[in-house]
Order: structure tokens, then sequence, then C-alpha cells
């Protein structure tokens, strides 16, 4: 039984994707810091026949990632399936942003993902076959004023997620970057961003569930890159073409 490792599970794509390997009959490992939601879906995979442990961690602590790993590799089986889908934004003028929260978000888009993902692909190698797939952004491809950490943050995600993929592929291990565009989710509430985004015409919405079945299919076909929805990948693609200062300047204004 192949077994699949989620973080930021208990909400959201997160959510959506654990129900998509519950329904496929992988056992499961499931991250979050809500106990109870954690808790109340293990009972629910458990009692459908399905092999479900969680882990209560902050991963935006790194003692909290270290030793959540450690306790991982205690497990008796390997991970062949790691999800880093844990991770938050924060909307607002770079100089009144809270430094201790924006620095939370860098270590967890970043850091935290980062050393899960050396930390399993080494095991994986060794097993000769995994699977990673790192949740980022459409905002991936371009500066976004009012969301410039975040924005940096998941560029970071890109590009280290394709270059270990060029670098692992050879033996059997493969990582995948899920590139969602606007999406319906907690993540706009901690973000501060529901009526900026969500409520914006001009910006599509996906639901957490349409963006998990993307994720999955991209996640198990091995590719390195998949931007969900026509329209942002049409967007993304005419990014070529456009001066970059002056794709910063609307968005700025249209992020405003």
């Amino acid at each position: 039984m192949k077994t699949v490792l989620i973080t930021g599970a208990s909400e959201g794509i997160g959510y959506e994707l654990s129900q998509l390997f519950a329904n496929a009959h992988y056992q499961l490992i499931l991250v979050a810091r809500n106990e109870q939601k954690l808790n109340a879906m293990c009972e629910t995979y458990t009692s459908n026949g399905i092999k479900c442990t969680y882990f209560v961690a902050d991963l935006s602590i790194m003692s909290h990632v270290e030793r959540l790993a450690d306790k991982i590799d205690q497990l008796p089986f390997k991970i062949d399936y790691l999800i880093n889908n844990a991770g938050f934004g924060i909307y607002g003028n770079s100089t009144e942003l809270d430094w201790e929260k924006e620095s939370a978000m860098y270590q967890l888009n970043m850091i935290s993902l980062a050393y899960l993902t050396k930390h399993f692909s080494i095991q994986m190698t060794k097993n000769g076959f995994g699977r990673i797939l790192n949740v980022a952004s459409i905002a991936t491809f371009q500066p976004l004023p009012f969301m410039a950490g975040y924005a940096a943050s998941k560029a970071f995600v890109l590009s280290l997620s394709q270059a270990l993929n060029e670098e692992l592929k050879k033996q059997n291990v493969y990582v995948s970057t899920l590139c969602p565009g606007v999406t319906e989710s907690k993540f706009h509430n901690t973000a501060n961003t529901e009526k900026k985004l969500l409520g914006a015409s001009f910006f599509p919405v996906a639901t957490a569930q349409e963006v998990a079945q993307y994720g999955y299919k991209l996640l198990m076909s091995g590719k390195n890159i998949g931007i969900y929805g026509l329209l942002n990948r049409i967007q993304i693609g005419l990014l070529r073409f456009i001066p970059r200062a002056f794709i910063v300047k609307i968005v700025g204004i249209m992020m405003k």
C-alpha cells in the first residue's frame, strides 16, 4: 500500500487532496495545526477501511518541522508521495506588516517546504520511487505589490522544485509544482484578501476541490509544472510579451 504525506491537510486544497487519496485507498499521514479536524478526518477514513495517521504541528516553527520528520521516520512504512500544501500569505503595505508574521510566512512557505522536500526525497531516491507536489501559485510568475513577500516565496518554490525535478527524475523521483490562481479557501481569511481577490471580477475563482483534482492528476503524471485554469494559463503566457515594469504597475493598481 502506497503512503501519502499531506501538510495543511485540514482545510482547502489539502483537505480535498486527502479525500482524493482516501478514495483511491492510499494510506494517509495528515499534518495541520487543527487537532480536532485531523482527528475527525482520520476517524472517518479509518471507519471506511483507510489507514490514517495524523500529526499536529505548526510548520512555521522549524523545531516542529524537524520533530515531525523524526516522528514520521519512526513509522513502520515509507513515504511514497509528499504534498507540501501548507502555506499562507499576507496582504498589505510592506512597511506596515508585522515582521514576526511575515517571517513565519517565509519559514512556512519556503524553509519548511525545502526541508521536508529534501528530507523525504533522500529516502525516495533510496527506495527508487517518489512523487512530490509542492503547492505554489500563479503569483509565482510576477512580482505582486501588496503581497510582495508571498509572491516572492512562491517564486522560490517553483525555482527549487524545477531544479530538484531535473536532479531527481533519473532516480524515479519527480517533483511537480501546482500553481493555482485565486481559490476559495481560508487562505483569504488569513491573508485578509476576501474582498480584494475573491470579490474582484477580474480574478477567476476556483473551488478547492477543482484545484485538488487538477493537482492530483499533475502529481500522478509526474509533470513538472501545472497552472490551473485556462484563463490563468493564458494570462501567464502573455507575460512573456509584456514589459515586466508595466505588469508590476498594473498589478499594483489592481491589488491596491
